[in-house]
């Protein structure tokens, strides 16, 4: 009788032992089956989470870049360009399962494990923008028909007349090269008489062929109503051309106009608009003592409204502890420099200077990567 009741015993406890080890088999299908499930749609996540972060920090280093050929200009160091050519980021997954199990009479045991990993192997490729293509699009002037393709797309006409102007009918914008200052400040009059009108709609900027074949003239056109405003008035006066209101004609060369009608605009190049931004970093008093970076040039000028002008267009502000509230920052010859985040007027500024060295600079094909770093 007992021994029919032990033999019934171990049968169940066999049977027990066999179904535990069959649901842990079963568990652990199962489980790598779901794990590779996931692992499949690798992709789409990876690219939902990773095209992002590439694209923030992509865009964080070259601004940074720019920063700090402006920071360079600022210490007359030679200024490079050093370009992402392409990202190439490949991704590796790995699943692993082991089931161990001890079946006897006196115990009944299973085990079971499984493992995952999931990596990343980007790799970035530089090269340094250099040559006489690139060298001749960085000291071209700025040709008419960017002015115009930055304007229409609703850049300041201020902003960029300070920028890239370097002179219109004789009115210079080059303060400390200006005798009592009387040119410049009439200079930068035209330029806030036009964003005057531009902010009220009553400015529209076109591009049409110039007189010679291949030229083309920026065309201003002011609304009727504003004919008679006192920022139409300034810019004639300042200007010498007839209060009309006909539409103001800017053909791109030195000098003055030959007649009352057209206005004579030349542009500066991108590298020149560098270096003249650079005059206005502020670079720490004891290089300047020491002769290591410029000093800020001495703004001859009668109008503290055209003081304040050059002033806004972007200051890059410099600290020797890392700046927290910078919407831009770089360090360089043992010193932080940074435009503050609050700065809406540099941050513009800064914006419209990186685009224009996007339109200016075109693709460079043909470039041989010089320099790829395995990330990670």
């Amino acid at each position: 009788m007992n021994s029919n009741i032990s033999n019934a015993r171990h049968r169940a406890m066999r049977t027990t032992s066999q179904r535990l080890r069959t649901g842990t088999v079963l568990a652990s299908i199962i489980f790598v089956t779901t794990v590779l499930g996931a692992c499949a749609q690798l992709g789409p996540q990876m690219l939902v989470s990773g095209h992002p972060q590439y694209n923030i920090a992509v865009q964080q280093t070259e601004a940074q870049q720019l920063l700090l050929n402006i920071v360079r200009q600022k210490y007359n160091d030679p200024i490079l360009f050093l370009d992402i050519t392409s990202i190439s980021s490949g991704f590796s997954r790995g699943v692993n399962g082991n089931l161990f199990g001890v079946f006897g009479s006196g115990s009944n045991t299973s085990t079971a494990a499984v493992g995952g990993n999931i990596g990343e192997n980007p790799y970035i490729f530089y090269a340094p923008n250099t040559g006489e293509k690139f060298a001749r699009q960085m000291l071209t002037p700025v040709r008419l028909e960017t002015v115009a393709l930055v304007l229409q797309a609703g850049w300041s006409i201020e902003r960029v007349l300070l920028l890239l102007g370097e002179s219109v009918n004789q009115l210079y914008n080059r303060p400390a090269d200006n005798e009592a200052g009387i040119r410049f400040d009439r200079y930068v009059d035209v330029a806030e008489s036009l964003r005057d009108l531009q902010r009220n709609g009553q400015l529209i900027v076109g591009l049409e062929p110039g007189d010679k074949e291949g030229d083309s003239a920026l065309v201003l056109m002011v609304a009727p109503e504003a004919a008679d405003s006192a920022a139409y008035v300034r810019v004639c006066e300042a200007t010498g051309v007839t209060c009309d209101g006909q539409p103001l004609r800017l053909r791109q060369s030195f000098g003055a106009s030959p007649d009352h009608t057209t206005l004579a605009l030349a542009t500066r190049s991108l590298f020149s608009a560098i270096y003249h931004i650079s005059r206005h970093v502020d670079a720490p008093e004891k290089d300047i003592r020491a002769g290591i970076a410029a000093p800020a040039p001495a703004i001859n000028t009668q109008s503290t409204d055209a003081s304040s002008a050059l002033r806004r267009l972007l200051h890059v502000r410099s600290s020797e502890q890392e700046p927290g509230d910078a919407a831009v920052k770089v360090f360089y010859r043992n010193t932080w420099f940074y435009v503050a985040d609050s700065d809406q007027d540099s941050k513009t500024t800064f914006a419209l200077l990186s685009m224009l060295i996007t339109l200016q600079s075109g693709v460079s094909t043909g470039v041989t990567p010089l320099i790829t770093l395995p990330a990670g």
